[in-house]
């Protein structure tokens, strides 16, 4: 949701990069045993080279150059930069709950909003909301004004209940099928320089781009770049990463999980643990009906059920929960404050 992908359109099935459409559930495109693996190797580094992967799979080389650049040209995957929206300008963010009047249809409504330049996240769910909408704004007078004039007197909209995030706890966009759990920091708060906003930039355009490439169009040495970019990834400004449909890796469910933290009990304890499941993508913790949203990446219906039955309703600090099941994804990138 919040990872940064400027650049042209690319499109997937399911999972939605440039325009906004809606997503097709029948055309997710199949991959292989072999495709899955390289891709999982993607995801822990984008930018791993070749040699490396071919050696870990025990592939040739120049079996896993092409296999890549197929996957890249049949826009499967994408190579680019996750980041806290905050390093890169937006201090503010919410998650609205928005309810259609009936008056149009839910996917033409939420298509229009998700056209929004503030929204980089929209999706048709079931449950108390016909969707949850994802908005980032520099600050809490654009947020004021975005919500007022673009979602309250929105053509098709009945209400719209907004959550303001106090702090992104986590965001993981790697379903790898081996389910293993990062223990990952939501990284530093300043906002990057205008080198390194540049460079996250040209990053995103290609997250392989060679070095020496981005350094000539910089004006910096591939050292320079190499150094920058090492910095950021270290430091965990940015990730490099590569992005795919979650169904073609076997994952075909996907909800968001609302939830009430028990009196007594912290906010951010709760967020702690549930970062550790495997099934959770992201947590958020807001202001509002609800304390935390969660997003849960699942193979099917029957994990998501030992998710939140056996897994969530059994922690102590939680409440109460709602479940929306996501029926359809619209996912715009976000583009770099100016």
């Amino acid at each position: 949701m919040l990872s940064l992908m400027p650049g042209p359109p690319n499109i997937v099935p399911g999972f939605l990069f440039g325009d906004v459409q809606p997503s097709v559930p029948s055309d997710v495109v199949p991959l292989s045993e072999v495709d899955r693996a390289l891709i999982r190797c993607l995801q822990a580094d984008g930018r791993r080279p070749f040699a490396v992967i071919a050696r870990e799979l025990q592939l040739p080389e120049k079996s896993v150059r092409r296999r890549v650049h197929e996957l890249l040209e049949r826009r499967v995957i994408r190579i680019a930069t996750v980041a806290d929206p905050a390093v890169l300008g937006y201090t503010v963010g919410a998650l609205v709950g928005v309810q259609v009047d009936g008056q149009r249809g839910i996917r033409p409504v939420v298509a229009s909003l998700a056209e929004l330049d503030c929204v980089d996240y929209a999706v048709v769910t079931t449950g108390r909301y016909d969707a949850l909408v994802e908005v980032l704004c520099r600050d809490n007078a654009e947020l004021l004004s975005t919500v007022d004039e673009s979602f309250v007197s929105a053509p098709g909209v009945r209400r719209a209940e907004v959550f303001p995030y106090l702090r992104l706890h986590y965001q993981e966009p790697a379903w790898d099928a081996t389910r293993v759990k990062r223990n990952r920091d939501p990284g530093p708060r300043t906002q990057l320089d205008h080198v390194g906003r540049q460079i996250v930039a040209g990053l995103n355009a290609d997250g392989r781009v060679p070095f020496g490439t981005l350094g000539e169009t910089l004006g910096m040495s591939e050292s320079q770049v190499r150094k920058r970019v090492s910095r950021l990834v270290d430091t965990g400004v940015i990730r490099i990463t590569a992005l795919a449909d979650p169904r073609s890796l076997g994952f075909g469910t996907q909800a968001w999980i609302a939830i009430r933290c028990r009196p007594g009990h912290g906010v951010a304890d709760l967020a702690g643990k549930l970062t550790r499941l495997p099934s959770i993508a992201y947590v958020v913790a807001c202001a509002g009906r609800f304390d935390i949203f969660a997003e849960a990446v699942c193979r099917d219906t029957d994990e998501l059920m030992q998710l939140v039955d056996k897994e969530i309703r059994t922690l102590t600090e939680v409440g109460d929960t709602e479940l929306l099941l996501c029926l359809d994804l619209y996912y715009r990138p976000v583009q770099l404050t100016s």
